[in-house]
């Protein structure tokens, strides 16, 4: 016969010592002792103040880092005591202590103090004097995550805590904040302490249900739709939800309408939104982005926005004819004519309109001809921004565009300037990053009109090709090079090029 009692032993979890008791500490309100005054006691001040504690700082004024001084002139430090330590420090209601000085004598000394007094303490590089240790933390709104490797190695955490930060959802602490305000409005309508099971039960089937994106959209039209359904211990889908709100906007917005038509005959059908669409990566569409997309009756785009994109969209998509060729400006006014015809159809019939262009609207995307346009037809436009690969593209090549000591200013050209023709290229400065969108087809007379403009010859540069999407490639030249670059690598539009000393800021 088995023996029960082992049997129920193993299915509890083994003990796995060596660890520690990972906790979120409340210090609102609480004093926080910090000794020393550089660089580690300036994050630690940091940590302390977003943590709502009150921060005693100890440290003569000459040894304060310039970070310090600007928190004590602001009033941010609770209390400055302007000389070195003295046990007395720790006769002022002192909840937490925290040292950060060179002081290996010192810092034991402090450390004895505080035990004698039953308070926390944390000495800073010292694991052996520590009742706890500072994590690697990623803040995102209320969302506080923190790795720690128990004093073994705290650059490995820093990686590790990289790593989770970078495959986080887009807009998790936003999600975190709409979730919280739910619960509130949940704790309102029922809070009797006898329903904390059924509470906790419904929010949490919630958060199971519905994506980061759903969550994403708690507003106070989706909360009041949703706090029948709690009383009724029922989980709708977001769509039933969005349904419901849905409707509700509609007999509002169609109120509206009817108001105004009786105010402004006039007033034309439809609605038009001109949305940019980012780099190319649907991951970087902003949120205002997805739902113009998620709403529209009617898409109208062109051919450089990668098929990616179009994933997302569930209406109808129109896409205007390629521009390219000898005659690459003919078309393109050709094509841009198809668009706005389009899209006046789509309005007239009274849809909701999407003009969705590639990177930013605004940063050499006509946007500004397409609202005077259809300003001029009587419709209003809303505008959404996109990232403009004119600053993503830097990015997926390592590349800062400004760095201190290499740049301290950008420019954004175009390569496509006016009838095609480049436009008029400032003289060198060489603390400036300088960005061409659209430059590979005109590589070689950029690099002769750099050269004219005292651009040294061997200044880096980087071609981006296709940044931010799966088969991006990232080619290095220099001004001398940039034609000779293209055609030996057959770089190909969409191209972004980088120039400047900054391009190798980062080259190890």
């Amino acid at each position: 016969m088995s023996n029960p009692e082992a049997t129920i032993t193993e299915e509890y979890p083994p003990v796995r010592t060596g660890g520690s008791l990972l906790l979120a500490w409340r210090t609102n309100s609480k004093n926080i002792l910090i000794v020393g005054g550089g660089e580690v006691a300036c994050g630690r001040v940091l940590k302390a103040l977003e943590a709502d504690a009150k921060v005693t700082l100890v440290c003569p004024e000459e040894g304060l880092h310039p970070e310090l001084k600007f928190r004590i002139s602001k009033d941010q430090i609770y209390k400055y005591i302007n000389r070195e330590f003295d046990p007395i420090d720790l006769e002022d209601n002192i909840d937490m202590v925290l040292t950060a000085i060179d002081d290996p004598i010192k810092s034991k000394e402090i450390y004895k103090l505080s035990k004698e007094k039953k308070l926390p303490i944390n000495v800073a590089d010292v694991p052996p004097l520590c009742d706890f240790y500072f994590m690697s933390e990623h803040r995102e709104g209320p969302l506080q995550i923190a790795v720690s490797t128990n004093g073994q190695g705290p650059k490995l955490a820093n990686i590790i805590r990289r790593h989770i930060s970078k495959n986080l959802p887009n807009g998790i602490g936003e999600a975190i904040n709409k979730v919280g305000n739910l619960r509130q409005s949940i704790r309102e309508i029922d809070s009797d302490y006898k329903s904390s099971s059924k509470r906790m039960q419904w929010m949490s089937k919630i958060c199971e249900d519905w994506s980061i994106e759903d969550l994403k959209r708690l507003d106070n039209n989706v909360i009041e739709a949703l706090l029948p359904y709690y009383e009724k211990h029922v989980i709708p889908s977001f769509n039933t939800i969005k349904q419901e709100t849905f409707l509700i906007d509609k007999s509002e917005e169609v109120t509206k309408e009817m108001n105004l038509e009786d105010e402004h005959k006039e007033t034309k059908k439809g609605q038009l939104i001109l949305v940019g669409a980012g780099p190319g990566d649907p991951s970087l569409l902003t949120h205002k982005a997805t739902e113009a997309l998620s709403n529209a009756d009617l898409v109208v785009s062109d051919l450089l926005i990668p098929k990616e994109i179009f994933s997302v969209i569930k209406c109808e998509i129109r896409l205007a004819s390629a521009k390219s060729g000898p005659q690459k400006s003919v078309k393109s006014e050709e094509s841009q004519k198809e668009i706005q015809n389009w899209c006046l159809e789509g309005l007239e019939k009274g849809k909701n309109v999407v003009r969705l262009k590639i990177g930013d609207p605004f940063l050499f995307g006509r946007g500004g001809e397409e609202v005077s346009f259809f300003k001029q037809k009587g419709y209003e436009v809303k505008v959404v921004p996109g990232i403009s690969s004119a600053l993503s593209a830097p990015v997926s090549a390592n590349v800062p565009v400004t760095h201190r000591g290499l740049s301290d200013q950008v420019l954004i050209i175009t390569g496509q300037g006016t009838q095609g023709k480049l436009p008029q290229i400032p003289q060198y400065h060489d603390m400036r990053t300088t960005v061409v969108l659209m430059a590979v087809g005109k590589a070689k007379e950029l690099s002769k009109e750099l050269l004219n403009n005292n651009y040294p010859d061997d200044l880096p540069a980087a071609f981006v090709e296709n940044g931010s999407r799966p088969n991006e490639r990232i080619i290095h030249a220099t001004v001398a090079t940039l034609g000779e670059v293209v055609e030996k690598e057959r770089v190909v539009a969409p191209s972004t090029l980088i120039i400047g000393r900054a391009v190798n800021a980062l080259i190890e």
